[in-house]
């Protein structure tokens, strides 16, 4: 091994160089249904949680890195080839250890030689999120709750608690269950341009307090200047499913964001989450790219 080659904790600044990176392989098509507002965004939050990230160098320069909480491995072309993909699977498996996962989860393209560099590594395709779109003549109807539930905006502040516990509880069955902290939901509200009415809750008219479900929205630039509207998140408790308020909840989420002027609507959903899919399907909604993800447990990890 090269002795000026290596891996190395995040360090405040090194956002600078992961951006040129991601951007260089934004221009290159390498990075399918992503546009430079997503790589900004990806870029500026790794300083948020710099534990969470290591960095491959070369010869001094930052060459490459790996972020597990967002499913991350990337190395710059020219540095491919020289074991720093390899190096960095062994650091992420035990970033995402301390982390508290069972597994590293890496997006991994349908490429040859993508795959066979995941293959090498031990890792193993387990599934893929899609990226929906909505169709533009889509015609989406008004939500309309079910009797006995109330709708309303955000809080913020008043309202983190109850969204925290709300969005573990909803998505604790989810195919790929995931975890979010006060410390989250407080950084995404200091976010220069947070909207509360981007979020809306629903609870039972007898319980207002207590939110039961949840859609969170967003719009952003596309590269070409036109917006596109994002239904980033939805989510019911268990016991609340199969009233049609996750169908109202999208409805909602498409019209806030056409409402705001957006010409495309997204979504993104995970590939086994036959149901998710069939509902979104059935307000207009196709696939349009995939994202295959591959594992690799954590067990044994060094560290």
């Amino acid at each position: 091994m090269d002795h000026s080659a290596g891996i190395r904790e995040f360090r405040s600044g090194d956002e600078t160089a992961i951006l040129s990176v991601m951007l260089r392989a934004l221009e290159r098509g390498e990075l399918d249904g992503v546009n430079r507002h997503f790589v900004e965004v990806a870029a500026n939050r790794i300083p948020q949680q710099p534990e969470g990230c290591a960095v491959a160098v070369d010869d001094g320069r930052l060459v490459g890195w790996i972020v597990p909480r967002d499913d991350d491995l990337t190395v710059d072309l020219p540095y491919r080839r020289r074991g720093h993909g390899s190096r960095l699977v062994k650091e992420g498996r035990r970033i995402a250890r301390d982390l508290g996962l069972t597994a590293l989860r890496l997006w991994v393209p349908r490429r040859d030689g993508s795959e066979a560099f995941a293959r090498a590594n031990g890792l193993r395709y387990r599934s893929s999120l899609w990226q929906m779109l909505l169709d533009p003549a889509a015609d989406v109807d008004e939500p309309r709750f079910t009797d006995g539930f109330v709708a309303r905006y955000l809080a913020p502040g008043t309202d983190d608690s109850a969204l925290v516990d709300l969005i573990n509880a909803a998505f604790i069955d989810h195919p790929w269950p995931f975890h979010v902290d006060p410390d989250e939901v407080r950084r995404v509200r200091a976010e220069d341009g947070f909207d509360p009415t981007a979020t809306l809750l629903v609870a039972a008219a007898a319980d207002p307090d207590r939110p039961v479900g949840f859609c969170r929205t967003a719009t952003y630039p596309d590269d070409d200047g036109t917006l596109i509207g994002e239904v980033k998140l939805v989510g019911v408790l268990r016991e609340f499913r199969g009233l049609g308020l996750g169908g109202a909840l999208v409805r909602w989420g498409i019209r806030a964001v056409r409402d705001r002027q957006a010409r495309r609507v997204i979504l993104v959903v995970e590939g086994e989450n036959r149901g998710a899919i069939g509902l979104y399907q059935s307000l207009g909604f196709g696939h349009h790219v995939q994202w295959p993800y591959w594992t690799l447990p954590v067990a044994g990890a060094d560290g």
